[in-house]
């Protein structure tokens, strides 16, 4: 079947055709940072908020540390990634999310800016995640303040995806993972699924178009770092807690990671909004719901990262 054209009315309104992703992916990132003010409500007050540039695989990429009101001067301290479909999102488009998740789990947060496709294909965003989270762990544990033994790695969309190979890769050194609605394969996506987790943000012509601007080959789809799900390692792997939307192409793949992590023996627990879509972490403002869920799962975070 043909893939159905992109309608000239979207175009203008600055929703450039996903099937041209290195033209889009520029214009689509801006309409995300522009509009995550208004989708979000405004945050709790934090103690700091500072940006800083940290190692990354092939030099330095952007980061920003949030410390709560009342945080020592060292502490335990979450890695996040945000999510995109490895294409859009920034440190912008999830600040007010980075600053809520700290506030409500008392511990600093340190939001990394990965590359993006489809400048930089995977692995390039993978290895920027894996080097910046090094050197968290390592020697830039004080200058952020961070307890290198109470890490802990999160993320929405792709960003649970990656917090899930980051978890599987560097498993000693990090002590729990939150994973939101995560994208943790790509290689299934045309699954028959009810109409209404469809359209949601997020749908199986979104993630063919992620494939497109990703990967260079499909078949890197089944790559470990990839589609962490596809990984039958899990033993010793730290508590996870895994946060899904009802209504989300991903639903699956969640509570499949859920089942399997179980299965290995590690702890974890597990949320579903109810009637939300893929994406309500950062739809405060539109879905009344979502902030409650996003601040019990802050609480959550906090009491795992204090033991």
């Amino acid at each position: 079947m043909d893939t159905p054209a992109w309608p000239e009315a979207l175009t203008k309104f600055g929703l450039p055709d996903p099937l041209e992703p290195a033209r889009a992916a520029p214009r689509m990132r801006e309409t995300l940072r522009n509009a995550a003010p208004h989708m979000d409500v405004r945050p709790p007050e934090v103690a700091e908020v500072r940006d800083l540039m940290v190692p990354g695989a092939e030099g330095e990429i952007p980061a920003r540390l949030y410390r709560p009101n009342g945080a020592e001067a060292e502490g335990p301290c979450t890695f996040y990634m945000h999510g995109g479909g490895y294409v859009i999102g920034d440190l912008e488009s999830h600040d007010r999310l980075c600053r809520r998740l700290a506030a409500h789990s008392g511990a600093r947060v340190l939001a990394v800016d990965y590359r993006l496709a489809p400048e930089y294909p995977w692995p390039a965003g993978v290895e920027d995640c894996l080097a910046a989270f090094d050197w968290v762990a390592g020697p830039g544990a004080s200058e952020v303040g961070a307890q290198p033994a109470r890490l802990a790695v999160a993320g929405d969309s792709a960003g649970g995806g990656l917090a899930a190979i980051l978890a599987q890769s560097r498993r000693d050194a990090i002590c729990f993972q939150l994973l939101i609605y995560p994208l943790l394969q790509l290689v299934e996506r045309r699954k028959a699924k009810p109409k209404l987790l469809e359209g949601h943000l997020l749908s199986s012509f979104t993630l063919d178009q992620i494939v497109r601007a990703y990967l260079t080959d499909p078949d890197h789809a089944r790559e470990l770092s990839v589609s962490p799900l596809l990984n039958n390692d899990l033993a010793g792997l730290p508590p996870a807690h895994i946060v899904a939307a009802e209504l989300d192409p991903l639903l699956d793949e969640g509570q499949a990671y859920r089942d399997r992590l179980a299965a290995a023996g590690i702890p974890v627990s597990y949320a579903i909004g109810k009637t939300l879509p893929h994406g309500y972490f950062n739809l405060t403002a539109v879905l009344p719901g979502a902030r409650a869920i996003i601040d019990e799962t802050a609480v959550i975070l906090g009491d795992a990262l204090r033991g």
